[in-house]
C-alpha cells in the first residue's frame, strides 16, 4: 500500500465547509484517536483522513456498502457527499465520514469477550465472501500470497536495522544490537519453515481467493467497540484488502491473545463457529507469528522514522519467552 497519511490537525482544517459537503451542519466537534466525532442535526459521525491514496478508497467504500447489505452487524456505514462522492479532498487530503459507533474501546478480554473476538473476524471473512467492487481493485488492495516476500523483505530490514543499531550510540542502539543476533536466527527459521509450508500456503491461497474473501488487515483492540448492550463492532477498515483469511488470523492472535495459551484456544474457537481450522492452518498462522515482527516495527520506528521506543523494546524483550513458549504449544494443542 501507499504510504500512510499523518493525522491531520483538526483546528487548521474547514470543518464547517467540509461537512457542508454533506448537508450537514455541527453543533459539537471533538477529536477522539485519529478521528474527529461530530455531533450534528442528523445524528453523530465521525471524519477521518484516510491513511491512503484516495485512488485505493473506492474499494473500500464499496466493501462498506457491500457488508451493509449482506447484513454484516454494525457495518460501517460511510456516508456520500451531497454529490454522490465517496469522501471529499482538502489540503491534498482524502477525507470520508462515516457514521459514530457508540461505545467503548479498551474493555476487559474475558474468556466469554475472547470467543465473541474470534466470532467477530469469522463473521467478517464470511459475510466479506464473493465481494467483487465494480470499479477496478487498486493493485495495493490484493494482497494474495504476499507473505513469504513480505517476510523476505522484512528480513533484509532486520539486518539493515542490526547494522545500524550496531554503529548507533543510543542506549536503544546498544540494546537493539544485543538482541539483534537471536532476533535475526528466529527471523531466519521463521522464513525456513514457512518455505516448507509453501504448497500448503498456495493451497489456501487459492481457496480464499476463489471465495473472494477480505480481510480487514487491521484486527487490533482499538478497532473494536463494545456497544452499551455488549455486542462488539468492527471499526476503521481502512487496510482491507483482499487476502487470505491466515493474515487476519495471525494479526489477531498477536494482538488478543498476550501470548497466552488459553486466551488463543477461546479466539480460535470463537473463530471456529464460522471457518473450521486446519492443521496446516495452524502450522502457517504459527510460522508467521514465529517471525519476530515485534522487533522489525521497533526497528522501522527507530531507523525510518527517527522515533527510538526505548521503553517498548525493554518491555517486549522481557514479554518475548511468553511468545516463544507460545508458540511451542500452539500448534501441538490446536492440531
Amino acid at each position: 500500500m501507499g504510504a500512510m497519511a499523518r493525522h491531520p490537525e483538526w483546528a487548521t482544517l474547514p470543518i464547517a465547509k467540509m461537512l457542508a459537503e454533506y448537508g450537514l451542519n455541527s453543533h459539537h466537534q471533538e477529536e477522539v484517536s485519529s478521528c474527529l466525532k461530530v455531533e450534528t442535526d442528523q445524528g453523530i459521525f465521525r471524519l477521518k483522513c484516510f491513511a491512503y491514496p484516495a485512488l485505493e478508497f473506492p474499494f473500500v467504500f464499496a466493501l462498506a456498502q457491500y457488508l451493509v447489505d449482506r447484513q454484516f452487524p454494525y457495518p460501517e456505514k460511510i456516508q456520500p457527499t451531497t454529490q454522490g462522492q465517496p469522501g471529499i479532498v482538502e489540503g491534498g487530503r482524502f477525507f470520508y465520514l462515516a457514521t459514530w459507533q457508540e461505545g467503548i474501546v479498551g474493555f476487559e478480554l474475558d474468556p466469554k469477550t475472547l470467543q465473541e473476538v474470534g466470532s467477530l473476524l469469522g463473521r467478517l471473512h464470511y459475510h466479506s465472501q464473493g465481494f467483487v467492487p465494480t470499479h477496478p481493485v487498486h493493485p495495493a488492495r490484493s494482497q494474495w500470497g504476499a507473505w513469504p516476500g513480505k517476510l523476505t523483505d522484512r528480513y533484509h530490514d532486520l539486518e539493515k536495522f542490526a547494522s545500524l543499531a550496531k554503529v548507533g550510540t543510543t542506549t536503544f542502539d546498544r540494546l537493539f544490537a544485543d538482541e539483534a543476533p537471536s532476533f535475526l536466527v528466529t527471523a531466519k527459521g521463521a522464513l525456513q519453515r514457512l518455505e516448507g509450508l509453501l504448497a500448503s500456503y498456495a493451497k489456501i491461497v487459492n481457496q480464499d481467493h476463489k471465495a473472494n474473501h477480505v480481510c480487514h488487515r487491521d484486527f487490533i483492540p482499538h478497532n473494536l467497540v463494545k456497544r452499551p448492550n455488549g455486542d462488539l463492532v468492527l471499526i476503521d477498515f481502512d487496510n482491507a484488502a483482499y487476502a487470505e483469511r491466515l493474515d487476519d488470523l495471525a494479526k489477531m492472535l498477536r494482538y488478543f491473545s498476550q501470548w497466552r495459551l488459553g486466551k488463543a484456544k477461546d479466539l480460535l474457537a470463537g473463530y471456529e463457529r464460522w471457518f473450521p481450522l486446519s492443521t496446516e492452518e495452524i502450522q502457517l498462522v504459527q510460522a508467521f507469528l514465529r517471525f519476530p515482527m515485534e522487533y522489525w516495527q521497533l526497528g522501522r520506528f527507530a531507523y525510518e522514522r527517527g522515533y527510538a521506543r526505548h521503553r517498548a523494546l525493554r518491555r517486549w524483550i522481557a514479554a518475548s519467552r511468553d511468545k516463544e513458549a507460545f508458540l511451542v504449544y500452539l500448534e501441538r494443542v490446536m492440531s
